[in-house]
């Protein structure tokens, strides 16, 4: 209970301030909550638009000339992970690049054969051999070309220009894969590239020839949410909160004995030195008033006694050889009790 008394006594001497404070208190939080509703807040967005996607691929085929164990004479071997010199000496590409089919769109192609010699890693011959090269406009989405190479006829050159070198280094092969493509909202490249392996009975790409990208152009715009009814709702409901806690601290002051408050918060103070008792009355004894409780707490630790506290009459008491020294939130009724 000592904070609720602390709580009282504070409003009883500062009931001015307190109750202009919540006053205050609620006007601002209901001006708040109606500035809250009346000024929606706005956020920045963007969205994502004329969205077009450009891809392109390198097929690989490759026709059995030659019947063998594992295929039919004129069969058609397509996208496999190596082909067979014996049976198919060729190898065709196809080249397929695929564009937003609504509008135009100029595309150049270009597939080379790039052949390296290379020793401890740096390169000391280049060549490249263009397979394939379009340049084009597109208007039904989709550009294909094709090239037959002669992987055989390959094949032996290579044997003989490693002949020349010997096992000072040796020569690699690679495709290189480019597309470029420009509309009238985006131009960009395709690339990609994979090592060409030759031994001396097959041949493969080591890897795939493909590349795709995603263009678009990104749009800001506003939008105007919404008041939350929960921060305006809010602070309306703590504004009428405020306003009904003055409203109680108002009806409540004037019930508010702030001496008696403070009485009770020393007493809850010094509680340790207080026995609950009866005074002697028609006592031969010296009655001495004290003015406050706290003083007659001082009373009791200087002579080392208690404070005897009769609920009868509301009284506090030190009584010593010849005096007793008292306090009472009545006097008159303490008086009369005690006949003085």
């Amino acid at each position: 209970m000592a904070f609720e008394h602390r709580l009282k006594l504070f409003i009883s001497e500062n009931y001015r301030f307190v109750v202009v404070a919540l006053l205050l208190g609620g006007v601002l939080c209901l001006v708040g909550a109606g500035y809250v509703y009346s000024t929606p807040t706005t956020q920045t967005i963007t969205d994502e638009t004329n969205q077009q996607t450009f891809s392109t691929r390198v097929d690989s085929s490759a026709l059995v000339t030659r019947p063998t164990a594992l295929y039919d004479q004129g069969e058609r071997l397509e996208n496999r992970s190596v082909y067979f010199l014996t049976a198919s000496p060729s190898m065709t590409f196809e080249t397929t690049t695929s564009v937003p089919s609504e509008e135009s769109v100029q595309v150049s192609q270009q597939l080379q054969l790039e052949v390296r010699g290379v020793r401890d890693g740096q390169s000391f011959y280049r060549s490249t051999r263009t397979l394939i090269e379009t340049n084009r406009t597109v208007d039904d989405g989709s550009l294909t070309a094709s090239a037959t190479l002669n992987v055989s006829d390959l094949s032996q050159d290579l044997v003989a220009v490693q002949e020349e070198v010997q096992a000072v280094g040796q020569f690699q092969l690679r495709l290189l894969f480019e597309v470029t493509y420009q509309t009238d909202a985006y131009d960009g490249t395709l690339q990609s590239t994979t090592p060409f392996v030759i031994n001396e009975q097959a041949y493969y790409l080591d890897g795939s020839l493909a590349d795709e990208e995603t263009e678009s152009t990104f749009v800001e715009r506003e939008i105007t949410e919404s008041p939350d009814p929960a921060a305006y709702g809010g602070l309306a409901l703590v504004g009428i909160l405020f306003f009904g806690v003055a409203g109680v601290v108002v009806r409540i002051e004037d019930q508010i004995d702030a001496e008696a408050l403070r009485t009770r918060i020393v007493h809850d103070q010094h509680e340790e030195w207080i026995s609950r008792g009866q005074f002697p009355t028609n006592s031969e004894k010296q009655y001495i008033s004290i003015l406050t409780l706290e003083d007659l707490v001082d009373v009791a630790i200087d002579t080392n006694r208690r404070v005897i506290y009769d609920p009868q009459i509301d009284a506090y008491a030190v009584i010593d050889s010849s005096e007793i020294y008292y306090y009472a939130l009545e006097d008159v009724q303490a008086d009369e009790w005690l006949d003085i």
